[in-house]
């Protein structure tokens, strides 16, 4: 029986090795698959970063040559802005305020007119497969990259969804009849016209998203009412929506992070997502709510009141959970910080992190979004 034994801890003791040993090997060869990406992903994102810098400087240029803009006028998280390829007119939505701006350079009213109202036209009718092509700062960075433009497949509208036929005769009406103004620069001559959008533009936008939304609200867990409030927040539903840090689409997801970690959640691979990728608004909502599903059950999992995690989870989602943390403990351990949060109550959790999160713009974030989900709650039982 002795012998027995000894031969059973002999076997267990090779096979331990054996295995630490293809443990270790193991281990190794992930870690070095880890270094291996990341090192690619910086390469890449820093080759990006380069190629938008020499882009945004270069394309500056061009439109202080013909505007007389004191900041190069072009697309951000809450406004579209195009140019046509000439510089010689441009449209813009802005999606937070509700207004449609079109501008045109010419050599008399009568011309300025003319142009202003086919201009208007297009805004109306474009759509975001349309936009990414004539995306002329988009388009030189892909040019920088040495890559091959490819279109978006998306047929989302820029605005024609949410404005009815009638609705769009009456803006062109008021468009020919509104007193244009008037510019000089240099020896050209500005003309611009700028008309309010329809009221409850917004609901309506949020309303043709409604399908998306509930699919991966249910899909990962999380209220629809938060994925609309922060799609308002972050975006004012802008499908074109983009941001310097880059971040892009409606839920402004930024490549790097949140969705390197969201596309590796939904498909098992890290990969860093492109822009052409992050417009399609489709898409975009399923890495975002991908996101808060990560943040919500792995990230801030610790935190044991789900209104609390909830708090947590919005402003981590603006400024990451590391900064969460340092709201409660001054460090950025996301474990301790969840000791410290379980003691307090939802609302000594939500103040605490409104007087001590790192950044004001966080602090500002989840005000907007906590009050925008109450809203959604709403209107996703009445209007929506």
């Amino acid at each position: 029986m002795k012998i027995v034994l000894m031969v059973l801890i002999f076997i267990n003791f090779i096979y331990a090795n054996d295995f630490s040993k293809e443990f270790e090997e193991f281990a190794l060869q992930n870690q070095n698959e880890f270094e291996f990406f990341e090192s690619n992903v910086n390469q890449e994102y820093e080759k990006f970063q380069k190629a938008q810098n020499e882009a945004y400087q270069e394309f500056s240029n061009e439109i202080f040559q013909k505007w007389p803009d004191k900041n190069p006028k072009l697309s951000t998280n809450f406004k579209w802005v195009e140019y046509s390829e000439d510089l010689g007119s441009r449209k813009s939505v802005d999606f937070e305020n509700g207004n449609i701006e079109v501008e045109v350079i010419a050599k008399d009213e009568k011309t300025a007119k003319e142009k202003l109202t086919k201009l208007f036209k297009e805004t109306l009718n474009q759509d975001v497969k349309t936009a990414y092509k004539n995306d002329i700062l988009q388009q030189k960075i892909i040019k920088k990259l040495g890559k091959k433009s490819k279109p978006i497949e998306v047929k989302q509208k820029i605005v024609a969804d949410v404005i009815t036929n009638k609705e769009k005769e009456e803006l062109l009406k008021k468009v020919q009849k509104q007193k244009m103004t008037k510019i000089k620069h240099k020896d050209f001559l500005v003309y611009k016209v700028k008309v309010k959008l329809p009221p409850k533009s917004m609901i309506r936008k949020a309303k043709a998203l409604k399908k998306e939304v509930l699919h991966h609200a249910s899909k990962q867990d999380i209220p629809a009412p938060l994925i609309y409030a922060i799609i308002h927040s972050e975006s004012a539903f802008n499908p074109m929506a983009k941001s310097h840090v880059p971040a892009y689409g409606l839920m402004q997801i930024v490549p790097k992070t949140a969705g390197i970690d969201s596309y590796k959640f939904l498909y098992g691979k890290k990969k860093l997502l492109s822009a052409r990728y992050l417009y399609s608004p489709t898409k975009n909502i399923m890495i975002g709510s991908a996101y808060l599903h990560i943040l919500f059950y792995k990230y801030l999992k610790k935190i044991e009141n789900p209104l609390s995690r909830l708090y947590c989870t919005i402003a981590a989602y603006n400024t990451g959970s590391g900064n969460v943390a340092r709201a409660f403990t001054g460090r950025t351990n996301v474990t301790l910080a969840s000791y410290k949060i379980n003691g307090l109550t939802p609302q000594k959790v939500y103040q605490t992190l409104i007087q001590k999160l790192p950044y004001d713009e966080t602090k500002h974030y989840l005000k907007k979004v906590r009050t925008r989900v109450k809203s959604y709650e709403v209107l996703l039982n009445t209007t929506l």
